[in-house]
Parts: C-alpha cells; sequence; structure tokens
C-alpha cells in the first residue's frame, strides 16, 4: 500500500484496521504518526461537537413567546451558548488545517473547474511523485482505465513514472505522470463530462482539458509543455471498450 493510498482510508475511516493499514503502521514510523495525528483531531472534533442542551429549553422558548422580559434574559444565553459552538468549530478547522497535511485527498468545491482541481492535484502531489519511477507498462495501463471503460489500442508513447486512481471532485480519476519533451507530465481520466476543449496557464505550469465522449482528459505540464499536441495524439489512440 502506497503512501497516498495509507492516507486516504485513514482520513476515511481512523479507527478501522486490516493486514493492509497494520502493514504499513509496521513498516513507516511516519504512518504512525500521521494515524496518530488523525486519531487526536477526531476526538477533538467529537469533544467540540458536544454541547449540552437544558432540559427544559423547549418550555424555556414557549415563554420566551409571551414573556419580554423574560427574553431578556434567554435569549443572550441562547447566543452566548450559539457563539461557544461556533468558535469551537472554528478552532477545530483551525486545528485540522495546521496539523493534517490534506493533500489530495480533501476534494475542491463542487463549483471548481476542472483545471482548477487538476492544478490542486499536481501542486499537492509534486514532493511525493517527483522521486517515483513505477516504470508502468503499456498493460497496467489500460488495468486502471477499465473502470472508465477505454483504454489505448496502442502502446503508451512516453515513459510512465506514476499511475494509480484518486479522488477527483465529486468523482474519480485515473491519475498518471509521465515524461513530456519539456518536463513531467501529469495526466487525469475522469468520468465528469466537459462540452469543449480548452487550454489554461496558471503557476509557472500549462494544461489542457479535452472531451472524451462523456469523459474528460486533462493534462497538466511545466510551463512551455506543448500539452494541447500531447492531448490530440492520445485524443487518438483512446477508444471505448466494446
Amino acid at each position: 500500500m502506497d503512501d497516498l493510498e495509507f492516507r486516504r482510508r485513514v482520513l476515511s475511516d481512523p479507527k478501522h484496521r486490516d493486514q493492509d493499514i497494520i502493514g504499513a503502521l509496521t513498516e513507516n514510523e511516519a504512518n504512525s504518526k500521521f494515524l496518530d495525528d488523525v486519531l487526536s483531531l477526531d476526538k477533538q472534533i467529537h469533544h467540540a461537537m458536544k454541547v449540552d442542551v437544558p432540559d427544559d429549553l423547549a418550555d424555556r422558548i414557549l415563554f420566551n413567546q409571551t414573556s419580554s422580559e423574560e427574553s431578556n434574559v434567554i435569549r443572550p444565553n441562547f447566543a452566548k451558548r450559539a457563539m461557544g459552538l461556533a468558535a469551537s468549530v472554528a478552532f477545530v478547522c483551525g486545528l485540522l488545517v495546521g496539523q493534517v497535511n490534506w493533500g489530495n485527498v480533501l476534494v475542491p468545491p463542487a463549483q471548481a473547474s476542472l483545471a482548477d482541481t487538476a492544478m490542486k492535484h499536481v501542486v499537492n502531489e509534486k514532493s511525493f511523485v517527483s522521486v517515483i519511477d513505477e516504470q508502468v507498462t503499456s498493460q497496467q495501463i489500460n488495468a486502471k482505465m477499465n473502470p472508465f471503460a477505454f483504454q489505448f489500442d496502442e502502446a503508451f508513447p512516453y515513459h510512465v513514472y506514476y499511475l494509480n486512481h484518486c479522488g477527483f471532485g465529486k468523482s474519480n480519476a485515473m491519475h498518471m505522470v509521465f515524461q513530456g519533451e519539456k518536463g513531467k507530465v501529469t495526466l487525469f481520466l475522469t468520468g465528469i463530462p466537459t462540452e469543449k476543449a480548452l487550454g489554461f496557464d496558471e503557476e509557472g505550469m500549462t494544461g489542457s482539458v479535452t472531451p472524451i465522449d462523456d469523459s474528460s482528459l486533462i493534462l497538466v505540464g511545466e510551463n512551455g509543455e506543448d500539452v494541447s499536441k500531447i492531448a490530440e495524439q492520445l485524443s487518438k489512440i483512446i477508444k471505448p471498450m466494446s
């Protein structure tokens, strides 16, 4: 189990244990520390969300509707409780951001574009994938494409360093890193449809989104990489599975 998969599974269910999780904890001390941090945060969230409700709250609210004098007492108390809850939640959210490197586990907002989602993945995972070379084969690539009902009908024309599935917004994607002409290029194939092809440049990188039937092919490369040319080349050899 790689580090990304371990983090996804721990964040999804911190208390779940199976042989893969136990093995990852035994083999890597950093994984154990990550799990401890997540469990600690889970406990803090649970504690912060506990707000005691007075037994007579319903009676006090009803009484408040008929007694302007009592409202001066009840409403401030209720407001203080609400403000206390908001402060607790804000505190826990701050801990989450400060202590856990969510990386590609956290998904962007629903309104985020495919380009934004892809860029966030690339930026967050750069330090991890930059040192990996799995020497992925064309057979492995097509196996990962099975859930999306596509395959390459020719050998993949670039050296592939990394291949996996990942969360992509509200959907999933095949995630690949391969060697382009200027440097490494990241590819995402997702079942999220797009109406037309588009290009984008941001944070020193360049990218493209290409419709593939009811799916999308997203490429992100270093500035100066001709990703449109690569997208055109790959689009010609991606075929629906029969």
